[in-house]
């Protein structure tokens, strides 16, 4: 069943055999795990519950619905924006629904570089496809696609470069294009839609929304309980308090939570918080002579990957773009631009297309709590990685020149717009600062980074807490590297293998 917090007024206390701490691509396929082998589990979820009769495509009232801090979660100078949804099934039910496994040379890059070994590349990839499958993921035909899509294949495919089309994790998709802020028709197969109430049907599974989990209680070398709070969902007022006593405990609130909540508890070590990947991204605009109506059918469905590196010395790194398309008032706030800059645009919104050009960085970053309990961010970009972005941002205006743009919106401050790849030169002169540009950061990774070593790592091989023998970290905050362009299926890989562990 799904418990709301109206439902205990008082608050509440209980014990279980499994508390499991965030009900997204980690938690919930580690719910889905332990309920298979017999264990009772109580799932702590601080965002909503919803149904499909609840996400009513109204931009205004989805974000602060669905998203931490309304999706305007930001780095400490204000420069990146870190998005995560804050829902049961958690960021599965806003993300564009790509299915992307993680690549053979990542898993080698980890085990020859971390020493991440526990696992062979062979078994990631099998659990990673058997994830793939449990969410229903098929190939998005290339016929399907609108044109904000097919413009980008086809400027790249002019200008020689590596294309290809995603799957992903939807069935029978009417084309809404509102999957940033929920599928009103449930075509999405979310956590929320396939691992959730599949482990509820087992009887042994109750999730508790509206649940914001603060610390944990520890004795002698292991967890005892969670304590928090229920919450109000309209303005995240604390409103009673609840406290969960079990035998094991799984963390996956996130990169950036997971982190918090370990520092509030002591727990974790130096190291808790800090190797912060942030793969930020920024998006490239450009305005046809005709009608694209990029806001209709599956909105990310194209990349270009000619630019991307993938190797076992290095990881995951390089460059790739990938068709984008928003909903009004997401489209206007990512450009960056300002009053008539923003009015020009959206009178041309239907003859817009756009992409997100991704750069993998390596981490720099690092997550600390506040005394209110928030986590603060702090991230500077390096300067060989912003020379990566800009040259990512001048492939993807060469790319839709080459398609027949009338002119190309260059996120960078202080650049005109271009009409030919001869105004491109003035990339050359482009500086990358804080708040200098839109940048986006949906797939932060590495806080609770995994490894052999509590020196330099914050979880073991078996993604147990370095000195608590019953508590594991089970989402994207134990990456060593950037996992994927998309974390969902590296996410619940390792929550999968992780949450079959014997503690």
């Amino acid at each position: 069943m799904i418990r709301r917090a109206s439902e205990f007024p008082e608050g509440f206390e209980v014990r279980t055999d499994v508390c499991v701490v965030g009900s997204g691509a980690g938690g919930g396929v580690a719910t889905g795990v332990l309920a298979e082998l017999g264990r009772e589990v109580l799932v702590l979820e601080e965002g909503p519950s919803v149904t499909a009769a609840d996400l009513n495509q109204r931009e205004e009232q989805m974000y602060p619905l669905l998203y931490r801090d309304g999706g305007n979660q930001l780095t400490a100078d204000g420069g990146i924006t870190v998005v995560q949804g804050r829902v049961v099934g958690g960021s599965t039910m806003v993300n564009m629904a790509d299915v992307v496994p993680m690549h053979r040379e990542v898993v080698e890059h980890w085990q020859r570089d971390f020493g991440v070994d526990r696992y062979s590349p062979e078994r990631v990839l099998e659990v990673g496809e058997a994830c793939a499958r449990s969410l229903g993921a098929n190939p998005i035909l290339e016929a399907s696609l609108n044109r904000n899509n097919a413009l980008m294949l086809e400027g790249a495919r002019k200008l020689g470069l590596s294309t290809g089309v995603f799957r992903h994790n939807r069935v029978n998709c009417v084309g809404a294009g509102a999957c940033m802020i929920g599928c009103s028709f449930d075509a999405k197969r979310s956590i929320a839609h396939t691992w959730i109430p599949d482990a509820i049907a087992t009887g042994r599974v109750t999730v508790q929304a509206d649940a914001r989990v603060e610390r944990f209680e520890v004795s002698g070398g292991r967890v005892t309980a969670a304590v928090g709070h229920l919450v109000r969902q309209q303005d995240q007022a604390p409103l009673a308090p609840f406290r969960v006593e079990a035998e094991r405990f799984v963390l996956a609130a996130g990169t950036i939570y997971s982190p918090v909540i370990l520092l509030a508890s002591g727990l974790g070590g130096t190291q808790v918080g800090h190797n912060l990947s942030l793969q930020p991204q920024t998006p490239v605009a450009a305005v046809m002579p005709d009608l694209v109506r990029g806001f209709r059918g599956v909105p990310q469905a194209t990349f270009v990957d000619d630019g991307e590196t993938i190797t076992a010395t290095g990881g995951l790194g390089g460059f790739r773009l990938e068709s984008i398309f928003a909903t009004p008032a997401m489209t206007a706030a990512t450009w960056g631009m300002h009053g008539p800059q923003v009015h020009a645009l959206m009178t041309r919104y239907q003859d817009t297309v756009g992409c997100l050009c991704l750069a993998p960085d390596r981490p720099r970053g690092q997550v600390t709590r506040l005394d209110n309990g928030r986590a603060k961010i702090t991230y500077t970009p390096d300067p060989a990685w912003a020379k990566t972005l800009v040259e990512a941002v001048r492939t993807a205006a060469r790319v839709y020149l080459a398609a027949g743009a009338e002119l190309v919106l260059l996120p960078f401050a202080g650049t005109t717009p271009a009409r030919s790849e001869a105004d491109l030169d003035q990339l050359q002169r482009v500086e990358i600062r804080a708040n200098s540009l839109p940048l986006l950061a949906p797939h932060p990774q590495g806080t609770c980074r995994m490894g052999p070593d509590p020196a330099t790592s914050v979880v073991g091989l078996d993604l147990r807490v370095h000195g608590v023998e019953n508590l594991q970290v089970l989402d994207a905050s134990v990456f060593p590297t950037s996992a994927s362009s998309h974390t969902m299926i590296p996410v619940m890989t390792f929550a999968w293998l992780g949450a079959a562990e014997a503690i």
